[in-house]
């Protein structure tokens, strides 16, 4: 795929990501809602981070910059992992406290009993979105030194010959992988939406609550 090619595929990607930090801005308002509770300080947190990653996020893929867009992935994936342990943390109340004081959150158990490691809680969410797992390691290469690394700068010339790029314009090589990467990462900000959205209604349902035992 040539960079002509790369960039007209680009433009309804970033359409469906601005219309998606919209989206997550419109959800402050709904988690804020009527009574403001402490988890909300949290969640609206969660929120403004998802934006400011996809604003990152948006001129690294005009750059085509695979590095930097994988670990915003992963870092957007880290999103979702964070907030469903909301739903299945034993404790939700501890689980606020240690994100809003920066403790340790490793240590809190979920329902089961269970240590809410990452490892654990990307497994957990891979149940509930299948792929999860998988993509979440893969995107981890971006995070780490690795494999990746090697994929963008060094190249196979044949004839036993390899020549090596640090730094200057990518190649065009990882423009399919990088229009995967926005896919994901399109999948993934959906995902941190829809869990937010059960939030956001069991909110709505508590105002109504409250406000009519007034």
């Amino acid at each position: 795929m040539t960079n002509e090619e790369y960039y007209e595929k680009l433009v309804s990607p970033i359409e469906a990501l601005q219309v998606l930090s919209n989206e997550v801005k419109a959800l402050a308002v709904k988690i804020i809602g009527q009574n403001l509770l402490k988890e909300d300080l949290c969640l609206c947190a969660m929120l403004d981070r998802s934006i400011r990653l996809t604003d990152g996020f948006i001129p690294m893929i005009e750059a085509r910059n695979l590095t930097c867009a994988g670990a915003l992935l992963r870092l957007q994936m880290d999103n979702c992992l964070r907030l469903f342990a909301f739903f299945i943390a034993d404790d939700r109340d501890e689980a606020v406290d240690r994100i809003i004081n920066g403790g340790v959150f490793s240590k809190l158990k979920d329902k089961d009993g269970k240590k809410m490691k990452d490892g654990y809680l990307k497994e957990k969410l891979d149940e509930y979105d299948a792929g999860f797992s998988a993509v979440y390691d893969q995107a981890s290469g971006f995070i780490h030194f690795s494999s990746k690394a090697f994929y963008q700068s060094v190249h196979p010339e044949g004839d036993l010959k390899i020549s090596f790029q640090v730094g200057g314009e990518s190649p065009i090589k990882i423009n399919s992988v990088l229009l995967e990467c926005i896919s994901a990462y399109i999948h993934y900000i959906k995902l941190f939406q829809k869990l937010m959205n059960i939030i956001a209604e069991s909110k709505a349902d508590f105002d109504a609550t409250y406000e009519g035992s007034n």
